[in-house]
């Protein structure tokens, strides 16, 4: 399929839900090979919604075909255990631009038929995705959402672990109570120029300030104020700033006393770090190496096998 169907159906999938209560659609950071995006079931906070993994297709895509039930789709064996093995359930979505409508599967051992090292699942022509869909895809069972949380935020961590900067962007109008919110989080070269922009939608309380929900939405990372920005911000302006300004998540400006602008960056705590060798070992088994440091014992290092093992 090529690149402007796929952002069609992607673009669709945005627009309805937009128009869907109790949903929030998040579209993926592209590198991740088997989801285009997500959804978020709210909840009032602080309970975490939960969350759908979603694989956004076109009706022009190669890999499926209409049929009397509806779209057929076909795949290798490799695509299908991603999604099963996934930690928060997958659907599937077929854009019919035609109708301009979504049709929808759950992609699940009971949806799915395999036939040698090939599977096909039918997305049915009267599952719509629209008002009537959202309690059946609420209702959808989930692994944990706090795990499912960080397995969607895991190339972020991924990033920050490499030694990326990742940067967090956010306006805030301070005196006017909203329930939702929108940040931006930006992946920074070493030139400074910005390579990936992700604009993330959140839900809160209305009367909380943003400052006090940002921890609960990356409960993986430490958040801190971008303080070679802040201070050029603050000296541009012919103001001095103090270091323990610097110590609590603060904005770097209130423009007309209504705007509060922040930007934050993100480091490893250890949850993330936790999840991250956690994670690895549960896909890839691996682990970390024990390292053995200074004199055992002498009979145990003379050992035959274990000369062979230390053998170069």
């Amino acid at each position: 399929m090529n690149d402007i169907a796929e952002r069609i159906g992607i673009y669709a999938a945005s627009r309805i839900s937009a128009q869907l209560s109790g949903l929030i659609f998040r579209e993926q950071r592209s590198g991740d090979t088997g989801l285009n995006a997500h959804l978020e079931i709210t909840e009032d906070f602080p309970k975490m919604g939960k969350s759908i993994g979603l694989q956004i297709r076109s009706d022009e895509s190669a890999w499926m075909e209409r049929g009397a039930r509806g779209y057929v789709c076909r795949g290798e064996m490799s695509h299908l255990a991603y999604w099963l093995q996934h930690a928060v359930p997958v659907l599937v979505m077929i854009y019919d631009r035609k109708s301009d409508r979504i049709l929808w599967e759950f992609a699940s051992a009971d949806t799915i038929e395999v036939d040698g090292p090939s599977w096909e699942l039918v997305i049915p022509n009267d599952q719509v995705y629209g008002p009537e869909a959202v309690a059946a895809i609420s209702a959808l069972p989930c692994y944990s959402p706090y795990l499912s949380r960080l397995a969607l935020d895991r190339p972020w961590m991924e990033l920050v672990e490499a030694g990326r900067d990742v940067i967090l962007e956010l306006e805030e109008w301070i005196n006017r109570p909203s329930a939702r919110g929108t940040l931006r989080l930006c992946v920074c070269n070493i030139d400074g120029t910005r390579d990936a922009v992700y604009d993330w939608m959140f839900q809160t309380d209305a009367d909380m300030p943003y400052s006090l929900r940002l921890p609960s939405l990356f409960p993986w990372a430490n958040l801190s104020v971008d303080e070679e920005f802040y201070r050029e911000k603050v000296v541009n302006a012919g103001q001095d700033i103090d270091s323990s300004e610097l110590a609590s998540i603060r904005p770097w400006a209130v423009e007309a006393g209504e705007i509060a602008r922040f930007q934050l960056k993100l480091s490893l705590n250890e949850l993330g770090k936790a999840f991250l060798i956690t994670e690895r070992f549960l896909r890839r088994g691996e682990f970390p190496r024990p390292s053995i440091m200074g004199k055992i014992n002498d009979a145990y290092e003379n050992s035959i096998k274990y000369k062979l093992h230390k053998k170069p």
